[in-house]
Protein backbone atom coordinates (compact mmCIF):
# COMPACT_ATOMS: atom_id res chain seq x y z
CA UNK A 1 0.00 0.00 0.00
CA UNK A 2 1.29 3.47 -0.89
CA UNK A 3 1.11 5.87 1.43
CA UNK A 4 -1.25 8.16 -0.43
CA UNK A 5 -3.25 5.23 -0.46
CA UNK A 6 -3.02 4.50 3.41
CA UNK A 7 -3.20 8.55 4.19
CA UNK A 8 -6.49 8.39 1.85
CA UNK A 9 -8.14 5.30 4.14
CA UNK A 10 -6.95 6.55 7.10
CA UNK A 11 -9.25 10.36 6.78
CA UNK A 12 -11.83 8.42 4.90
CA UNK A 13 -15.28 9.59 6.67
CA UNK A 14 -16.63 6.10 7.32
CA UNK A 15 -14.67 3.73 9.90
CA UNK A 16 -12.49 0.67 8.36
CA UNK A 17 -11.50 -2.52 10.97
CA UNK A 18 -9.39 -5.20 9.31
CA UNK A 19 -10.08 -7.90 10.71
CA UNK A 20 -7.90 -11.57 11.13
CA UNK A 21 -9.85 -14.92 11.12
CA UNK A 22 -9.52 -14.56 14.94
CA UNK A 23 -11.81 -11.64 14.97
CA UNK A 24 -8.31 -9.03 15.80
CA UNK A 25 -7.78 -6.23 14.75
CA UNK A 26 -4.97 -5.66 12.37
CA UNK A 27 -5.87 -1.98 11.69
CA UNK A 28 -8.04 0.67 12.04
CA UNK A 29 -8.55 4.18 10.55
CA UNK A 30 -9.50 7.05 12.61
CA UNK A 31 -13.01 7.04 12.21
CA UNK A 32 -13.58 3.54 13.48
CA UNK A 33 -11.06 4.12 16.18
CA UNK A 34 -13.60 7.53 17.11
CA UNK A 35 -16.69 5.67 16.68
CA UNK A 36 -15.28 2.77 19.08
CA UNK A 37 -14.12 4.74 21.55
CA UNK A 38 -10.48 4.59 21.40
CA UNK A 39 -7.47 5.50 19.30
CA UNK A 40 -6.50 3.72 15.80
CA UNK A 41 -3.29 2.70 17.12
CA UNK A 42 -4.32 1.35 20.33
CA UNK A 43 -6.86 -1.07 18.71
CA UNK A 44 -4.11 -2.76 16.40
CA UNK A 45 -3.94 -6.35 17.89
CA UNK A 46 -6.94 -6.40 20.31
CA UNK A 47 -9.46 -8.54 19.76
CA UNK A 48 -13.21 -7.52 19.14
CA UNK A 49 -14.32 -9.54 22.29
CA UNK A 50 -11.78 -7.06 24.36
CA UNK A 51 -13.88 -4.08 22.87
CA UNK A 52 -16.65 -1.92 25.44
CA UNK A 53 -19.43 -3.23 25.24
CA UNK A 54 -20.82 -0.12 23.56
CA UNK A 55 -17.92 -1.16 21.23
CA UNK A 56 -18.92 -4.70 20.82
CA UNK A 57 -22.47 -4.27 20.18
CA UNK A 58 -21.32 -1.33 16.68
CA UNK A 59 -19.47 -4.13 15.84
CA UNK A 60 -21.51 -6.79 15.72
CA UNK A 61 -22.99 -9.11 12.68
CA UNK A 62 -26.98 -7.76 13.08
CA UNK A 63 -28.35 -5.50 12.43
CA UNK A 64 -26.76 -4.13 9.66
CA UNK A 65 -28.76 -0.71 10.83
CA UNK A 66 -27.85 -0.34 13.75
CA UNK A 67 -29.43 2.75 16.92
CA UNK A 68 -26.73 3.54 19.14
CA UNK A 69 -28.54 5.29 21.74
CA UNK A 70 -25.41 6.38 23.71
CA UNK A 71 -24.17 8.00 20.73
CA UNK A 72 -26.94 9.20 19.54
CA UNK A 73 -26.28 8.00 15.75
CA UNK A 74 -27.54 4.90 12.93
CA UNK A 75 -25.04 3.56 11.74
CA UNK A 76 -24.66 0.88 9.09
CA UNK A 77 -22.57 -1.65 8.81
CA UNK A 78 -21.26 -3.98 5.75
CA UNK A 79 -18.87 -6.99 6.40
CA UNK A 80 -16.46 -8.12 3.35
CA UNK A 81 -14.50 -11.20 3.93
CA UNK A 82 -11.65 -12.05 2.13
CA UNK A 83 -10.17 -15.35 0.18
CA UNK A 84 -7.31 -15.32 2.97
CA UNK A 85 -9.82 -15.57 6.12
CA UNK A 86 -9.31 -11.68 7.00
CA UNK A 87 -12.51 -9.23 6.64
CA UNK A 88 -12.85 -5.69 6.06
CA UNK A 89 -15.70 -4.39 8.73
CA UNK A 90 -17.29 -0.82 7.25
CA UNK A 91 -18.80 1.33 9.81
CA UNK A 92 -21.17 4.17 8.20
CA UNK A 93 -22.52 6.70 10.02
CA UNK A 94 -25.95 7.18 8.24
CA UNK A 95 -27.45 9.61 11.44
CA UNK A 96 -28.34 12.34 8.95
CA UNK A 97 -29.85 10.22 6.35
CA UNK A 98 -31.90 8.34 8.97
CA UNK A 99 -32.88 11.84 10.56
CA UNK A 100 -33.82 13.21 6.85
CA UNK A 101 -35.88 9.68 6.07
CA UNK A 102 -37.50 10.36 9.16
CA UNK A 103 -38.45 13.97 8.50
CA UNK A 104 -39.68 12.96 5.17
CA UNK A 105 -41.83 10.34 6.81
CA UNK A 106 -43.62 12.66 9.43
CA UNK A 107 -43.64 15.39 6.40
CA UNK A 108 -46.11 13.12 4.20
CA UNK A 109 -47.88 11.77 6.98
CA UNK A 110 -49.09 15.60 7.61
CA UNK A 111 -49.86 15.83 4.32
CA UNK A 112 -51.94 12.79 3.82
CA UNK A 113 -53.49 14.05 7.50
CA UNK A 114 -54.66 17.42 6.01
CA UNK A 115 -55.77 15.39 2.59
CA UNK A 116 -59.79 15.16 2.68
CA UNK A 117 -60.18 13.58 -0.82
CA UNK A 118 -59.71 9.97 -1.83
CA UNK A 119 -57.27 9.62 -4.67
CA UNK A 120 -58.65 7.23 -6.49
CA UNK A 121 -62.34 7.79 -6.54
CA UNK A 122 -62.07 11.84 -5.52
CA UNK A 123 -65.02 11.25 -3.08
CA UNK A 124 -64.22 12.43 0.77
CA UNK A 125 -61.78 10.03 2.66
CA UNK A 126 -62.11 8.63 6.67
CA UNK A 127 -61.07 12.28 7.92
CA UNK A 128 -63.45 14.60 5.73
CA UNK A 129 -66.74 12.16 5.76
CA UNK A 130 -66.05 11.75 9.90
CA UNK A 131 -65.94 15.71 10.48
CA UNK A 132 -69.22 15.57 8.39
CA UNK A 133 -71.02 13.35 10.44
CA UNK A 134 -69.65 14.80 13.78
CA UNK A 135 -71.74 18.16 12.69
CA UNK A 136 -74.73 15.96 11.19
CA UNK A 137 -74.65 14.19 14.75
CA UNK A 138 -74.77 17.55 16.60
CA UNK A 139 -77.44 18.52 14.44
CA UNK A 140 -79.98 16.01 15.51
CA UNK A 141 -78.87 15.98 18.75
CA UNK A 142 -79.79 19.48 18.98
CA UNK A 143 -83.12 19.51 16.88
CA UNK A 144 -83.59 15.69 16.90
CA UNK A 145 -83.57 16.01 13.24
CA UNK A 146 -83.66 11.77 11.53
CA UNK A 147 -79.92 10.83 10.75
CA UNK A 148 -78.89 7.66 9.14
CA UNK A 149 -75.71 5.86 7.89
CA UNK A 150 -74.79 3.13 5.41
CA UNK A 151 -71.31 1.18 5.22
CA UNK A 152 -71.20 -0.59 1.62
CA UNK A 153 -69.14 -3.29 1.71
CA UNK A 154 -67.67 -4.41 -2.06
CA UNK A 155 -66.95 -7.99 -2.80
CA UNK A 156 -63.89 -7.67 -5.06
CA UNK A 157 -63.54 -11.71 -4.91
CA UNK A 158 -62.85 -12.93 -8.61
CA UNK A 159 -62.34 -9.28 -10.17
CA UNK A 160 -58.01 -9.99 -10.18
CA UNK A 161 -58.39 -12.94 -12.58
CA UNK A 162 -59.53 -10.88 -15.47
CA UNK A 163 -56.30 -9.72 -16.75
CA UNK A 164 -57.10 -6.19 -15.38
CA UNK A 165 -53.58 -4.71 -13.36
CA UNK A 166 -56.01 -3.79 -10.23
CA UNK A 167 -59.18 -3.58 -9.15
CA UNK A 168 -59.15 0.28 -9.11
CA UNK A 169 -61.53 0.41 -12.27
CA UNK A 170 -64.15 -1.73 -10.12
CA UNK A 171 -63.97 0.45 -6.90
CA UNK A 172 -64.08 3.67 -9.42
CA UNK A 173 -67.15 1.97 -11.11
CA UNK A 174 -69.15 1.44 -7.49
CA UNK A 175 -68.42 4.46 -6.53
CA UNK A 176 -69.95 6.98 -9.56
CA UNK A 177 -72.99 4.09 -9.39
CA UNK A 178 -73.62 4.80 -5.35
CA UNK A 179 -73.07 8.74 -5.88
CA UNK A 180 -75.75 8.87 -8.93
CA UNK A 181 -78.92 7.04 -6.69
CA UNK A 182 -77.94 10.04 -3.69
CA UNK A 183 -79.81 13.39 -3.13
CA UNK A 184 -77.85 16.63 -2.86
CA UNK A 185 -77.96 16.66 0.68
CA UNK A 186 -76.70 13.12 1.32
CA UNK A 187 -72.64 12.47 1.22
CA UNK A 188 -70.83 9.62 0.07
CA UNK A 189 -66.58 9.14 0.65
CA UNK A 190 -64.35 5.85 0.76
CA UNK A 191 -64.35 5.01 3.93
CA UNK A 192 -61.73 2.36 3.28
CA UNK A 193 -60.40 0.01 0.67
CA UNK A 194 -63.36 -2.02 -0.30
CA UNK A 195 -65.66 0.20 1.96
CA UNK A 196 -68.22 3.27 1.37
CA UNK A 197 -69.50 5.17 3.97
CA UNK A 198 -73.58 7.01 3.00
CA UNK A 199 -74.22 9.50 5.38
CA UNK A 200 -78.01 10.50 5.13
CA UNK A 201 -79.59 13.50 6.90
CA UNK A 202 -82.99 13.90 7.51
CA UNK A 203 -83.29 10.39 6.70
CA UNK A 204 -85.65 7.91 8.71
CA UNK A 205 -84.57 3.87 8.84
CA UNK A 206 -87.50 3.63 6.48
CA UNK A 207 -86.53 6.17 3.91
CA UNK A 208 -82.97 4.35 4.38
CA UNK A 209 -84.21 1.09 3.57
CA UNK A 210 -86.25 2.66 0.55
CA UNK A 211 -82.64 3.64 -0.80
CA UNK A 212 -80.70 0.44 -0.09
CA UNK A 213 -83.29 -1.21 -2.12
CA UNK A 214 -83.26 1.12 -5.08
CA UNK A 215 -79.35 0.29 -4.87
CA UNK A 216 -79.91 -3.20 -5.08
CA UNK A 217 -82.69 -3.07 -7.99
CA UNK A 218 -80.43 -0.76 -10.11
CA UNK A 219 -77.48 -2.49 -9.55
CA UNK A 220 -77.40 -4.45 -13.06
CA UNK A 221 -76.80 -0.54 -14.69
CA UNK A 222 -73.52 -0.31 -12.73
CA UNK A 223 -71.21 0.39 -15.72
CA UNK A 224 -67.36 -1.25 -15.40
CA UNK A 225 -64.86 -1.81 -18.29
CA UNK A 226 -65.68 -4.36 -20.35
CA UNK A 227 -61.95 -6.57 -19.38
CA UNK A 228 -64.66 -7.30 -16.48
CA UNK A 229 -67.59 -9.49 -18.81
CA UNK A 230 -70.94 -8.88 -17.13
CA UNK A 231 -69.42 -9.55 -13.52
CA UNK A 232 -70.52 -7.05 -11.09
CA UNK A 233 -69.36 -7.08 -7.78
CA UNK A 234 -71.55 -8.17 -4.50
CA UNK A 235 -72.72 -5.13 -2.15
CA UNK A 236 -73.17 -5.83 1.21
CA UNK A 237 -75.02 -3.21 3.20
CA UNK A 238 -75.29 -2.17 6.91
CA UNK A 239 -77.32 0.27 8.67
CA UNK A 240 -77.56 2.26 11.32
CA UNK A 241 -79.79 5.42 12.34
CA UNK A 242 -79.58 7.93 15.44
CA UNK A 243 -81.11 7.41 18.49
CA UNK A 244 -80.16 9.96 21.55
CA UNK A 245 -77.00 9.27 23.13
CA UNK A 246 -75.22 8.52 20.17
CA UNK A 247 -71.77 10.02 18.91
CA UNK A 248 -69.98 9.11 16.34
CA UNK A 249 -67.85 6.48 17.77
CA UNK A 250 -71.57 4.71 18.47
CA UNK A 251 -73.15 5.36 15.40
CA UNK A 252 -70.45 3.87 13.26
CA UNK A 253 -70.46 0.67 15.25
CA UNK A 254 -74.00 0.34 15.05
CA UNK A 255 -73.45 0.42 11.39
CA UNK A 256 -70.61 -1.98 11.75
CA UNK A 257 -72.55 -4.58 13.77
CA UNK A 258 -75.65 -4.09 11.24
CA UNK A 259 -73.31 -4.90 7.93
CA UNK A 260 -71.59 -7.67 9.92
CA UNK A 261 -75.29 -9.08 10.73
CA UNK A 262 -76.43 -8.87 7.16
CA UNK A 263 -73.44 -10.53 5.44
CA UNK A 264 -73.60 -13.36 8.11
CA UNK A 265 -77.43 -13.82 7.23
Amino acid sequence: MTEIDRDLLENLPFGLLLLDPHERIRWANKAAAEMLGGVAGELAGRSLAELSPAAQRLVGSEPRLLHDPVGQRWVRRDLQRGNDGDSLLVLADVTEQERLAEESARLRQQVEDLTLNDELTGLPNKRAISQALDLHISRSRRYRNPLSTVLVHVDLQGFADHGSPSTDPVILGVSRFLRDRLRWVDQIARWDEQFFLLVLPETTEADARGLLDKIRDEQATMLLPEVFGEQLPHLSFGLACWTKGDDIRTLLRKTLNDLRGSSGS
